[in-house]
């Protein structure tokens, strides 16, 4: 394992933290229509006719009000976690992300083999890269989720702890 991880290519934290801040507006600009009743059925109804223009298989069955209920509470949340990774970015936000990421996709594949449009796959392959680039390897970072402790952060991360004190600890 020493071996593969050393030869991965690792990104630099500050091209690390692009790639979550990017994420961040792509979610942000992906699923802010899913958060309002009206913006969410406008836009239901434009993936309805891209998919029946493209004669995908599946299903994408009329809204109701528990549909509505359930994607305006999705698209408030993820709005939100959105704005917090564009104004934030950390290691530690890009990780769950990541990990949130890969648990949307399975449940999009799931979905589909199970019915749904595969409209839905366009999605996919989106969730799956971000959640790839987010679980990279970061130079410095080890392959740790957690945030690093006083003794690990560097001055440029922690201004308030001197280089004595992380030396010492």
């Amino acid at each position: 394992m020493a071996t593969f991880t050393a030869t991965l290519p690792a990104f630099s934290e500050p091209r690390y933290l692009r790639i979550v801040r990017a994420s961040g507006w792509y979610d942000l600009f992906v699923t802010w229509p899913f958060a309002l009743p009206w913006t969410f059925a406008w836009l239901y109804a434009q993936l309805q006719g891209l998919a029946q223009a493209l004669a995908l298989p599946g299903m994408l069955h009329p809204l109701d009000s528990t549909h509505m209920l359930f994607a305006n509470l999705l698209g408030s949340v993820v709005v939100v976690w959105s704005i917090a990774r564009i104004a934030a970015p950390t290691l530690l936000l890009g990780r769950l992300d990541g990990l949130a990421r890969f648990l949307f996709a399975a449940w999009q594949i799931y979905a589909v083999t199970h019915g749904a449009n595969a409209i839905v796959l366009g999605f996919t392959f989106f969730e799956l890269l971000f959640g790839v680039l987010q679980w990279w390897r970061v130079r410095g970072a080890g392959l740790a989720v957690c945030p690093p402790g006083p003794g690990q952060m560097s001055a440029k991360r922690n201004p308030r702890v001197s280089a004595k004190a992380q030396a010492e600890a």
